[in-house]
């Protein structure tokens, strides 16, 4: 019968704690219930919602808050209630949902994003899992950003923390787009370079002879 699916388990968690996560990528309802059981928080959704999405890799320190925005990325569900130990979750209101202007504004930040990550040798994509948020000004500069995790390379760590405020979209957000934004850079399957253009890589090919 569909309705509404509670994951329960003994225990609460404070939302803003932070604890160690290491959720691979599943199915929502999967992934919910591996939240439910690392946090101890009760999560409550409608089946029919979670159906059909798949949440990405959770893994590192973090806030239970900030680690069920990562699940919960690209499923059109939100918190509408986060409790000391509940949380229940809702779709997202039509008012809400994403435009289509909306959409090319995100595509415009993960390209900054993608852009800034090719310009340093050290922090080519592809080889390492980034989970990221950030905060577009009215100029389209990044205003504020948070590496949500660690890449298990200090140096590449601390060339991330540098990177990241230099990321500029270019332009203003539409006034109606949902902030922060969240963003997850994954290793690609054969952990070799991905995302770079050739002419963006043959500048530091030539300067690394």
């Amino acid at each position: 019968m569909l309705g509404f699916v509670l994951f329960s388990v003994i225990g609460t968690a404070a939302a803003q704690e932070p604890l160690s996560f290491d959720i691979p990528s599943q199915p929502l309802a999967k992934a919910l219930y591996a939240f439910s059981a690392a946090t101890g928080i009760e999560v409550m959704v409608d089946a029919r919602l979670a159906a059909g999405h798949r949440a990405p890799e959770v893994k590192g320190s973090l806030p239970s808050r900030e680690a069920l925005s990562v699940l919960l990325a690209g499923s059109n569900l939100v918190a509408r209630e986060f409790g000391p130990g509940t949380v229940t979750l809702a779709a997202m209101s039509p008012a809400a949902a994403p435009t289509l202007e909306n959409q090319r504004y995100f595509a415009d930040v993960q390209r900054a994003v993608e852009n800034a990550l090719c310009a340093d040798a050290r922090t080519l994509p592809g080889r390492y899992r980034l989970a990221l948020k950030l905060w577009v000004g009215p100029s389209g500069e990044v205003t504020w950003a948070k590496r949500l995790d660690t890449t298990g390379d200090r140096t590449l760590d601390d060339a991330l923390d540098a990177m990241i405020p230099k990321i500029s979209v270019g332009k203003s957000p539409p006034s109606h787009f949902a902030q922060p934004i969240a963003l997850i850079v994954a290793p690609s399957d054969t952990g070799t370079i991905t995302g770079c253009s050739a002419n963006m890589l043959a500048p530091r090919r030539a300067a690394n002879r």
